[in-house]
């Protein structure tokens, strides 16, 4: 089984790095492929809002890291994605890599209706926000992270098979081991 873990912090070794670390351990000790990549270090010119990559089945921009995020989705047979809250929403590069991947993870039926390229796979959304609990999910913070995951992965045809939501990382950066273990144990799910 190949899993694809797409970090989307821009922080090296911060709180989502050191969650996808302990599920790509775990992934690794069963036996597991693992790809990973940092959404930081790729280049990915944002989307010209073109449309035709929907006809093409690729993007007419030139090559660059955003093709081959696309080849590796299509070749994994589950995703695990982990990304910070940014003001209730995704950072801006990992929204702009997904933007540009729309052609590799749905298409587009006769009557203009999404068709999902990845319908069997599942994915794991792992987010942090610096909002304490319970007010990151009261006042939908983190959720807001994990509305926008669920709605691309959705129409994409992942099937969600767990989220982590860690509120409170601005006064407890360092994570407790628990919830290293339950992400550990989410990989189980894939």
């Amino acid at each position: 089984m190949l899993l694809l873990f797409i970090n989307g912090s821009p922080r090296r070794g911060g709180n989502i790095a050191t969650m996808l670390a302990a599920m790509r351990d775990e992934a690794v000790s069963r036996g597991c492929d693992v790809e990973e990549l940092h959404v930081a270090d790729l280049q990915v010119r944002p989307c010209t809002g073109c449309m035709a990559c929907r006809s093409r089945g690729d993007c007419v921009l030139p090559a660059d890291d955003a093709q081959r995020t696309a080849d590796l989705l299509r070749r994994a047979d589950a995703l695990i994605v982990g990304a910070p809250c940014y003001w209730g929403n995704v950072p801006g590069q990992l929204k702009v890599l997904f933007d540009r991947m729309v052609y590799a993870m749905m298409g587009e039926g006769r009557r203009g209706f999404p068709r999902p390229l990845h319908k069997g796979k599942r994915a794991i959304i792992v987010t942090t926000c610096t909002t304490p609990w319970p007010f990151n999910i009261l006042f939908r913070q983190s959720g807001g992270t994990v509305r926008a995951l669920r709605e691309i992965l959705r129409y994409s045809g992942f099937r969600i098979v767990g989220t982590v939501q860690r509120g409170g990382t601005k006064a407890a950066p360092v994570l407790p081991q628990r919830v290293l273990r339950r992400c550990a144990r989410l990989v189980g799910r894939l």
